[in-house]
């Protein structure tokens, strides 16, 4: 039988005490922020921790994203809407870690914002690849609506009879509001911390994020419903 004691010792290669240590990597993640001396500011480990954390989701959203992708393309509609769902839920929560870096205060950025030299969250890879891997959802979504025989108006209007693009079409729908709800937030967060008519670290005027508010991945997706309200007016109304 055996020892109790032998379940503790690891048994996975790599550095670390433990297995946990060893398969998470956990010796060189947490090696990834400045030490305590290198801190041009006590909040900047803050700083790195919340963009750090919120790139790994980011990269986790992307990655079931195109895994959702590829069930698209084979018309396989409720494994993409369970992953797409998956996404979204990953993209939750660099959307409420954006309100923590709210509490370092505009005079204490600045000093951070010292050693960031053009770092701009413009850059930030996992939205990148979010934007990227976006369109081509959108592209497989409609190439299986039209495959179908039919138009969005049809898919939602008949959404029991076509239930699997009906749920992916919303499911594309809430990782576009979510996209749009980390834009926003990122630029109450830029208006909070350094102003809202001056220049980021890239030299990009922060009315830039404005702009790119009006972005959206899925516009079709978002008429229909004026389509549908148009059609059915409320009581008492003179359309």
């Amino acid at each position: 039988m055996a020892d109790h004691d032998d379940f503790r010792k690891p048994i996975l290669p790599g550095k670390g005490a433990s297995d946990y240590e060893r398969y998470l990597h956990t010796d060189e993640l947490l090696a990834l922020q400045k030490t305590p001396q290198e801190l041009s500011h006590k909040d900047e480990m803050t700083f790195m921790v919340v963009h750090q954390a919120s790139e790994l989701l980011m990269k986790g959203a992307a990655f079931e994203l195109e895994r959702a992708l590829g069930h698209i393309e084979k018309g396989d509609f409720a494994n993409a809407a369970r992953l797409i769902r998956r996404a979204n839920q990953l993209i939750e929560p660099p959307i409420g870690l954006l309100h923590i870096l709210e509490t370092i205060t505009p005079y204490d950025y600045h000093v951070i914002r010292a050693g960031l030299g053009h770092g701009s969250g413009l850059d930030s890879p996992g939205f990148l690849s979010l934007l990227h891997i976006g369109p081509r959802l959108g592209q497989a979504f409609h190439d299986q609506v039209k495959r179908a025989g039919v138009t969005i108006d049809d898919v939602y209007r008949r959404h029991e009879e076509f239930f699997g693009l009906h749920d992916v079409a919303e499911r594309l729908l809430d990782f576009d509001e979510r996209m749009q709800l980390f834009r926003f937030h990122h630029l109450k967060l830029a208006e909070r911390i350094i102003g809202g008519h001056v220049v980021g670290t890239m030299g990009t005027p922060v009315e830039v994020l404005q702009q790119r508010m009006e972005h959206w991945l899925y516009k079709d997706l978002w008429d229909i419903r004026n389509r549908i309200t148009a059609a059915n007016p409320a009581p008492g109304s003179d359309h």
